[in-house]
């Protein structure tokens, strides 16, 4: 359960942030020359693919969920079902944790309003909390793309 798993490392600190709020992050990645924007975009190209494919073969083998990666320590990234989500926020309810209650209501609500063959759901899970991220194969390239074109980074 994921309420276990995370809750004892991070406490009451998940919070909900929008994507764009790391953008200044991703900004000082695609400074450089020429060949190092190019080699950035290359490394991000990776890693997203790589959790969208982890999404995508999760997702058809488990059904609707998201894919909750820990960029510190990915071998702790796991895919949660919705039904784990639902069991997780329960066990907020009985715990009486509002945050936590609150954050799986949340997650919830992304994963069934968002589920779609073409979007992947992913948690980025930090010392600072838990970010929920909508990654569209085709316009993360297109992103990808005008970043390392743009020597000023990556607009969000």
């Amino acid at each position: 359960m994921m309420f276990t798993r995370f809750s004892t490392r991070l406490g009451a600190i998940f919070n909900m942030t929008d994507f764009s709020k790391g953008a200044q992050k991703i900004q000082a990645l695609f400074q450089g020359n020429e060949t190092e924007r190019m080699l950035t975009a290359s490394v991000v190209r990776t890693i997203l693919s790589d959790m969208i494919r982890l999404y995508f073969e999760n997702r058809s083998a488990l059904g609707k969920g998201c894919l909750v990666f820990n960029p510190e320590k990915p071998d702790t990234s796991s895919y949660v079902t919705k039904s784990m989500l639902e069991q997780d926020l329960s066990i907020a309810q009985e715990a009486m944790d509002r945050e936590i209650t609150e954050m799986f209501e949340k997650i919830l609500k992304v994963v069934e309003k968002e589920d779609s063959e073409e979007t992947a759901i992913i948690a980025m899970v930090d010392d600072k909390g838990m970010h929920i991220h909508l990654i569209d194969a085709e316009e993360a390239n297109k992103r990808i793309s005008e970043a390392a074109e743009n020597s000023s980074g990556l607009i969000l």
